[in-house]
C-alpha cells in the first residue's frame, strides 16, 4: 500500500501530467466560452434568417409528430415527430472551427516565438565562434605582420653588414695602395740620394 501512495504521486508529480491537467481545464474553460458566444451572438443572427428562435431548434421534420387533445384541454404526443436536427449539428460545427482558429492562432504565435527565441540561441550560440575566428584571425595576421617586419629586418642588416664589409674592403685596398706608392716613392727618393752621393764623390 505503501508502494502505491508512492507511485501515485510520483504519477501526479510529472510534469506532463500536471500540464496536461492544465490544458484539460483550460480547453474546458475556453469550450464553455466559445459555445456561449456561438450561443449568444451567432445563433440569433442565424436564427433570425430561419425564423426559429436559437441555432439548436432549426431542424427538418420528416414525419410531424401526432397529438391528442383531451377534454380538459391537455394535449397527448401519440406518436412523436421524426425531425433531422441539423441546427444543434450546425452549432457543434461552429464551435469546432472557433475552437480549432483560436488553438491554431494560439500555436502560430507560440510556434513563432519558439522559433525567435531559437534563432537567437543559435546566434548566441555562433557568436563565440565569431569571436574566436575573429581573433584568430587578428592574431595570424599579427604573426604574419610580425614575421614579415623581422624578415625585412633581417634583409636590412644583412644588406647593412655587406655595405660595411665592403667599405672595410675598400678603405684597406686604399690603405694598402697607399702603402705600396710610399714605399716606392721612399726607395725613389733612397735611390736619388744614392745617386747624388755617388756624384759628389765622383767630382
Amino acid at each position: 500500500m505503501k508502494n502505491f501512495w508512492s507511485d501515485f504521486k510520483k504519477f501526479i508529480s510529472r510534469g506532463n501530467v500536471v500540464d496536461m491537467a492544465v490544458g484539460v481545464t483550460v480547453a474546458s474553460a475556453f469550450t464553455a466560452i466559445v459555445t456561449a458566444f456561438t450561443k449568444g451572438f451567432i445563433s440569433p443572427l442565424l436564427a433570425l434568417l430561419s425564423g426559429e428562435s436559437t441555432l439548436g431548434e432549426m431542424k427538418s421534420v420528416i414525419r410531424p409528430a401526432v397529438t391528442e387533445i383531451a377534454a380538459d384541454g391537455t394535449v397527448t404526443i401519440v406518436t412523436p415527430e421524426v425531425a433531422i436536427l441539423w441546427g444543434a449539428f450546425l452549432q457543434a460545427i461552429i464551435d469546432f472551427l472557433i475552437i480549432a482558429l483560436a488553438l491554431f492562432v494560439m500555436l502560430r504565435v507560440a510556434m513563432s516565438i519558439s522559433n525567435g527565441a531559437k534563432k537567437l540561441g543559435d546566434d548566441i550560440k555562433k557568436l563565440p565562434s565569431t569571436q574566436r575566428e575573429l581573433a584568430e584571425k587578428q592574431l595570424a595576421e599579427k604573426a604574419e605582420a610580425e614575421a614579415k617586419a623581422a624578415a625585412e629586418k633581417a634583409e636590412a642588416e644583412a644588406k647593412a653588414a655587406a655595405e660595411r664589409a665592403e667599405a672595410e674592403a675598400r678603405a684597406k685596398a686604399a690603405v694598402a695602395d697607399v702603402t705600396a706608392m710610399s714605399e716606392r716613392q721612399e726607395a725613389l727618393l733612397t735611390e736619388i740620394r744614392d745617386l747624388l752621393k755617388s756624384l759628389n764623390k765622383q767630382s
